[in-house]
């Protein structure tokens, strides 16, 4: 079985939208090597396949890759991110790669592949695993591209969930909530002002708000849902496995709307200042609230709730 090295991206939303692209890649019959910020490895522990972290300081990365890359012959990989940093990454560690011409990086690239046409970022993924294999004279084995992610739970992590919502008293029914998302999108923050005032419809449907924040979330969670029941924060595999038991998640457009769609929870996702055709999450439960230009009101979104929770029982 051939290896092929799979530069991911940084963030974990993008990271989320590569999965189907990565199967198709592996139903091809390569053996996934990983290589990614530390933080969204464990996104991929169910898939049992290798995952190395890039750390940031490129010159000790480049060794760590080039020493994995040297137990290879001839050592090929494909490139998700569009930056010209990654190619360097593949270049300098003797993996000869494939990937989208962008950022000027043609010349690092033993394949590049022309820019697609706007679309959503999982068909712009697939699109490069696709094409990727063509250029290297591989028929991927199959065309049609899914509306599911189909995210594979370590087995760690769901038992961990489970040891996790026993330890904390975790009511039978909730509702993770999400109310920071980090960064800004051309110049405007991404989050929705009013996670809060979702508290009481919520317990009003015995369904109770929880926030589970990243660690460095914590306070800023606090302030932006106090009625919510705020727990410690926990691993990313876990929290993935909570979503999946969750009886509804309701994010901004941010790395927790696409855990939720990888593992097929239900879910409201709320815009106003992102692309809903390029990053809504890859979920056919998922229903979209607002869009770019104009936040919902609350009334809104309890509606879309009320919607998802039928549509699910």
């Amino acid at each position: 079985m051939a290896t092929l090295f799979v530069r991911l991206p940084n963030h974990v939303g993008d990271a989320v939208m590569t999965m189907p692209a990565l199967n198709l890649l592996e139903a091809t019959g390569f053996k996934l090597y990983l290589i990614g910020k530390p933080f969204v490895g464990e996104l991929f522990e169910g898939t049992n396949r290798r995952f190395d972290p890039i750390e940031g300081n490129l010159l000790d990365d480049i060794k760590r890759i080039r020493d994995l890359a040297a137990s290879v012959k001839n050592p090929r990989g494909i490139l998700m991110p569009n930056s010209f940093g990654s190619a360097l990454l593949f270049k300098s560690a003797g993996i000869q790669s494939t990937g989208l011409a962008t950022d000027g990086r043609s010349i690092l690239l033993e394949h590049a592949i022309p820019e697609p046409p706007r679309m959503h970022e999982v068909e712009r993924f697939w699109y490069v695993a696709y094409e990727a294999l063509k250029a290297m004279g591989i028929k991927p084995p199959y065309t049609k591209l899914t509306k599911r992610i189909n995210m594979k739970l370590a087995a760690r992590n769901e038992a961990g969930a489970r040891n996790l919502a026993a330890k904390i008293g975790l009511p039978k029914r909730y509702a993770i909530l999400a109310p920071i998302a980090k960064g800004r999108h051309e110049g405007k923050e991404k989050y929705w002002r009013h996670f809060n005032e979702l508290c009481k419809p919520l317990r009003d449907r015995g369904i109770e708000p929880v926030v589970f924040p990243a660690a460095d979330e914590a306070e800023a969670a606090k302030a932006a849902c106090p009625d919510a029941t705020i727990y410690e924060p926990t691993s990313l595999g876990n929290f993935a496995a909570l979503c999946e038991k969750a009886a509804i998640v309701i994010a901004n457009d941010s790395g927790v709307s696409h855990i939720a769609a990888a593992v097929g929870a239900p879910q409201v996702t709320i815009v106003g200042v992102t692309d809903t055709d390029r990053t809504s999450p890859w979920n056919e439960k998922n229903v979209i609230v607002g869009r770019k230009g104009r936040w919902p009101e609350v009334d809104e979104v309890i509606t879309a709730i009320d919607d998802v929770l039928k549509t699910k029982n």
